[in-house]
C-alpha cells in the first residue's frame, strides 16, 4: 500500500513539477505503530463498552483495523533477498 501511495505522489509531482518525498517508513517503525493502535483501539473499545458514550467503541474498532493493516504491511514490506523494500 505504501508503494502505491508513493508512486501516485511521484505521478502527481512529476505532472505538478514540484518536488515533494514522502518519509519511507521502516519495518520496525511499522510494528510500533500496530501495536500502539491495538493498545489504544482495545482502551477504547473497553471505554465504548463501559461507558455509555458509543462512539469510542467504533473509534476503537477502527484503531484495531488500522493495527492490523498496518502489521500486514510491515510483513509485505521485505523482498525476496530480505531487505526492506522501503529503506
Amino acid at each position: 500500500m505504501i508503494k502505491e501511495v508513493n508512486r501516485a505522489c511521484k505521478k502527481l509531482n512529476d505532472t505538478l513539477g514540484i518536488s515533494v518525498e514522502l518519509p519511507n517508513p521502516k519495518k520496525k517503525s511499522l510494528k510500533k505503530a500496530a501495536v500502539c493502535n491495538l493498545i489504544v483501539g482495545a482502551g477504547l473499545m473497553a471505554a465504548g463498552i463501559i461507558l455509555p458514550s458509543k462512539s469510542c467503541a467504533v473509534l476503537g474498532g477502527i484503531s484495531v483495523i488500522s493495527s492490523a493493516v498496518l502489521r500486514k504491511e510491515s510483513r509485505n514490506n521485505v523482498d525476496r533477498d530480505g531487505h526492506s523494500l522501503y529503506n
